[in-house]
């Protein structure tokens, strides 16, 4: 699977970016650092994100340039798919 987008009601959006049985791994933009979060797929429902259809690349980049910072897991993840160099198999859980 390719990392992709999500959005919700309230114009929030997460790069999802690795998936597991029970969790998935996503990076939340928000106020604070950016860094990577395991949540499961009926918490993502929960909190409102459903796919969209914004390129996971241009995400990727401007998740990078965020004035807060992005922590080092993050960073990797984030390079990889700015940058072409995601291979097609996720971070691992």
């Amino acid at each position: 699977m390719q990392p992709v987008v999500l959005i919700n009601h309230q114009r929030n959006t997460a790069l999802l970016v690795a998936w597991g049985n029970e969790k998935q791994r996503v990076i939340k933009l928000g106020k604070g650092r950016l860094t990577v979060s395991s949540l499961s797929a009926k918490e993502i429902e929960a909190q409102g994100y459903t796919v969209s259809d914004y390129p996971p690349e241009l995400a990727a980049r401007e998740y990078l340039r965020h004035g807060a910072g992005v922590s080092k897991r993050a960073k990797r993840a984030l390079e990889e798919i700015a940058y072409g160099k995601f291979s097609g198999i996720l971070i691992p859980i």
